[in-house]
């Protein structure tokens, strides 16, 4: 019964060590308030992590990307997700896996705060090695008061072109 167990035990760590092995974590830097990713990806599924680190108030976050194979292959992505600290997903699209050989996936614009967040990249592949690549975009918003400082420097101006006398 012991021997049964332990081989139970060692089948189940093989196992979860399988399905992790086709896993990446990388950090993405988004100082330029863009930044590329992409991997090539062998036989089976994946899930790939990209950390990221916004400072600031808001931001739109646009995601993109796109898989490349080559002959009777098809790799898929089968869903692009931000989640914040907290493990939330705060914007998901749900990959529609086709049989084309070029497939692209777009996340539309997700307002996002300052915090760090987490790009997951979820797909299979078929056959033999191909690749995916996308850009994730940020854009930082216009605090409220500086907003305000704009329309409030624009009444202004407004009202000394109105005040003008002709000369």
């Amino acid at each position: 019964m012991h021997t049964q167990t332990l081989f139970a035990a060692a089948l189940l760590a093989s196992a979860a060590t399988g399905s992790l092995a086709d896993a990446v974590t990388l950090p993405i830097d988004l100082n330029q308030g863009h930044a590329s990713f992409s991997r090539n990806i062998g036989v089976g599924s994946f899930t790939d992590t990209y950390s990221f680190t916004l400072a600031g108030s808001s931001f739109f976050a646009t995601v993109s990307a796109s898989t490349e194979d080559a002959g009777l292959q098809d790799l898929d992505l089968t869903s692009l997700d931000i989640a914040d600290a907290d493990d939330n997903i705060v914007a998901h699209v749900a990959a529609d896996p086709g049989t084309s050989a070029n497939d692209f996936y777009a996340l539309g614009e997700t307002l996002l705060g300052a915090g760090s967040y987490r790009l997951i990249v979820r797909g299979i592949n078929s056959a033999a090695e191909a690749s995916y690549s996308g850009n994730i975009a940020v854009t930082a918003l216009p605090e409220p008061g500086t907003l305000a400082l704009l329309l409030a420097g624009l009444g202004v101006m407004g009202l000394l072109v109105g005040r003008r006398t002709p000369p």
